[in-house]
């Protein structure tokens, strides 16, 4: 991680209180650090803030892996809601307009992916 100095405790602490906190300050008070220690870590040391980086990956890593998980219930909601003729039609056109928005940019996202994916492989092949 970061190098091994009487500062690297205070730091993984002040990572994990950064992606814990709402504000900086807070996060400086969690880690026990001062407010300006944490910010000048977080402006002059990319050790630092590449730590902070890898841990914010896996954080998100580790939503997105739960949201998965909840991917099934999230399409039951909006079914039941879509098929309910009990529900306000403002409702159900939110919900239609929702699903078709998520779509939309689910494909974008999928597109996107791919025409990476073969710029990446005509790069590779073109290095070797």
């Amino acid at each position: 991680m970061m190098t091994h100095d009487g500062n690297s405790t205070k730091k993984s602490r002040a990572i994990a209180a950064l992606l814990t906190t709402a504000t900086q300050e807070e996060a400086a008070a969690v880690a026990g650090v001062g407010a300006r220690t944490l910010a000048r870590w977080l402006a002059d040391d990319p050790e630092f803030r590449s730590a902070l980086q890898r841990a914010e990956g896996l954080a998100i890593d580790a939503a997105v892996r739960r949201l998965v998980g909840l991917q099934d219930a999230a399409v039951t909601v909006f079914d039941d809601v879509l098929s309910n003729s009990s529900i306000s039609p403002t409702v159900r056109l939110r919900a239609a307009s929702s699903v078709i928005d998520y779509l939309l940019k689910l494909r974008e996202l999928r597109n996107l992916e791919e025409r990476l994916a073969a710029l990446e492989d005509r790069y590779n092949n073109a290095q070797n």
